[in-house]
């Protein structure tokens, strides 16, 4: 069985009409403030009516369509903001389908999401934040774990410019696991971003494929997704528009950097917390 890894940066939501970006002003602010602000309007943020999660709702009903019995999908994310996770316990509020392999979406920089107990939540982190601000959670940690044991990968709107983003992919290049030889496909609408992260891919990871695809989350959902089939975890697909997609192979490698505070738990937590599903 194989597992498809999915990394949701910006872009995502911005292809759910939700572009929201932190005022110039707050920049100021001291940073537990700019936080409590940040926190306070994305959540008011999130319910605006130019906010549509159609993207997401048809990308979970063409995974679910699509993917072939002994493949499962997890869904990681940079955004702070909720909507995927909204949109996962509306289409399935109480069993988690057998092509997801969780039903929780790991928020790999914390969330505006306001739980009961949010201790093992991944750290709340900023763009500006620098090196060594992460602090090691049992949600990022186990993100993280997963993506080492990994060979499959789609990054959804992803620039990794921030440290923060950047220190991810220095980790996953620093471990001899099957990430060293894993399979990217990259989808942004904008050609020089596109470039940049498959460029950054190939030199942290210069054993990895990877595919690059220039369409937006909405525009290449309705393409039918063609692009797995680079990683033969789907059907064919459901949409036959043809697709001009370009794959390269990078294989320089790039400088060591400072990982951020990523590294795996030295042992599965008892708990378990969030991937039974329910």
């Amino acid at each position: 069985m194989g597992t498809l890894i999915w990394l949701f940066g910006r872009g995502a939501s911005i292809a759910c009409g939700f572009s929201w970006a932190m005022p110039a002003a707050w920049a100021g602010l001291p940073r537990e403030e700019r936080i409590a602000a940040i926190r306070e309007t994305l959540r008011t943020e999130m319910d605006a009516p130019a906010v549509d999660t159609t993207p997401y709702s048809r990308l979970l009903t063409v995974l679910a369509r699509r993917t072939v019995s002994n493949w499962r999908h997890r869904f990681l994310t940079t955004n702070w903001d909720s909507l995927l996770q909204r949109e996962v316990n509306k289409t399935y509020p109480t069993v988690c389908p057998p092509w997801l392999e969780s039903s929780h979406v790991f928020h790999l920089n914390g969330t505006v999401e306001d739980l009961a107990d949010n201790s093992r939540r991944s750290s709340f982190l900023l763009e500006s934040d620098p090196i060594g601000t992460r602090v090691a959670k049992l949600e990022s940690n186990s993100a993280f774990k997963n993506m080492e044991w990994a060979d499959s990968f789609v990054v959804v709107g992803m620039s990794f410019e921030c440290a923060t983003d950047n220190s991810l992919l220095t980790a996953l290049g620093r471990s001899p696991l099957p990430v060293e030889a894993s399979r990217w496909i990259v989808v942004n609408p904008v050609a020089s971003a596109l470039d940049d992260v498959c460029a950054n891919l190939g030199l942290k990871l210069p054993g990895a494929s990877v595919v690059a695809v220039q369409k937006d989350l909405a525009a290449w959902i309705e393409c039918g997704l063609e692009e797995l089939r680079h990683i033969w975890c789907a059907r064919e697909p459901m949409a036959t528009t043809d697709l001009t997609s370009r794959s390269r192979r990078r294989r320089a490698p790039g400088p060591r950097q400072m990982t951020d505070g990523w590294r795996a738990p030295a042992a599965p937590d008892p708990a378990r917390w969030a991937d039974s599903g329910a």
